[in-house]
């Protein structure tokens, strides 16, 4: 990596643009909106936690990690099974 590297200048970045990614896998919706009204329900959080993770501005804790990360991947083979 090269010092100028955007990777650099924030290293937080990286994981939360991966949560970002699993929450839209997890809760596919057609709008932040929608998206933040399913997840709120669904992790017993607030709609403003949801849209700070949307938006990369927190880190989320692994518990919420790996309950997202089991809702994406139900849906994942969910797909597949459908799809047959």
């Amino acid at each position: 990596m090269k010092h100028g590297d955007s990777s650099m200048k924030n290293p937080a970045e990286n994981p939360r643009r991966w949560f970002r990614n699993m929450l839209w896998r997890a809760f596919p919706s057609p709008s932040e909106h929608d998206l933040t009204v399913k997840a709120a329900g669904v992790l017993d959080v607030s709609q403003r936690q949801v849209k700070n993770w949307l938006r990369e501005e927190h880190d989320a804790s692994l518990k919420y990690v790996m309950a997202v990360l089991a809702i994406a991947g139900a849906e994942i083979v969910f797909g597949k099974i459908e799809r047959r």
